[in-house]
């Protein structure tokens, strides 16, 4: 198993790390929502702290990224003999930013996956993407105004509706605290940025106000209605009346 898929199977988990004699165990959480950036260079990471961060045109440059814990490389229709490189290099995922990548990115068990999918996507090719191997998808949203009002959140419902994996939006802005009350009920699991709008936006605090998010609350349902024990006791004196004359 890939580490971000292991990463989003924890989302909001405390998970202990550190195990085996003479090791001191930690524990940690893990957000219920993850924040992603997206580096053009492995000297970006500088001072920068996110959960994970994806090298854009890694295939050019396939490098060990020195420092986070979980990070990727992006790649579109470059040739399949560079992915040996890439996998090597130390990429824990890879995110395919378009369908005409070569197919041979989808294979592999032990390198995370993940998929670019764009707005109003046609709902069979949806169900096929929604089938495929990856571990997330990645929805642009960078045309989404913030903060959310309800049209926003219904268009932003009516997307995801169509998929059962992980999401990643893609912004621009950086929501506000109630935006990612909606955001965490809605179902999203990241958000991605670009270093070039982290660099121009407060994307340092994002983490903390993702770390004061509470759980969401789990819908109950309605609960039965008895019978009132007048009504009960009607239908016993019934039931015992009817014996009464059948005798």
């Amino acid at each position: 198993m890939s580490k971000i898929s292991d990463r989003l199977s924890k989302l909001g988990q405390t998970e202990t790390i550190g195990f085996g004699f003479g090791v001191r165990s930690l524990t940690r959480k893990i957000p219920l929502i993850l924040t992603a950036v997206t580096i053009h260079k492995p000297t970006d990471i500088k001072d920068l702290d996110a959960d994970l961060f994806i090298i854009s045109d890694g295939l050019q440059q396939p490098k060990k990224l020195i420092g986070p814990d979980i990070w990727g490389v992006s790649v579109s229709d470059r040739s399949e003999s560079d992915i040996d490189a890439l996998v090597s290099s130390g990429a824990d995922f890879l995110l395919i930013e378009k369908d005409s990548a070569p197919g041979v990115f989808l294979c592999g068990e032990d390198t995370g996956k993940g998929f670019v999918v764009d707005w109003d996507l046609p709902e069979k090719r949806a169900k096929a993407v929604d089938n495929g191997p990856f571990d997330f998808l990645i929805l642009d949203a960078s045309s989404l105004n913030l903060p959310l009002d309800v049209r926003g959140v219904l268009d932003l419902q009516e997307q995801i509706s169509y998929y059962s994996r992980h999401i990643f939006l893609r912004l621009t802005q950086l929501p506000t605290n109630q935006d990612l009350e909606l955001l965490r009920d809605i179902g999203i699991s990241a958000l991605l940025y670009d270093i070039s709008d982290v660099k121009t936006t407060g994307f340092a605090n994002l983490k903390e106000s993702i770390d004061k998010l509470e759980p969401r609350k789990e819908k109950r349902a309605a609960p039965a209605v008895l019978p009132s024990s007048g009504s009960s006791l009607d239908e016993t004196d019934v039931i015992e009346h009817e014996e009464d004359d059948w005798e």
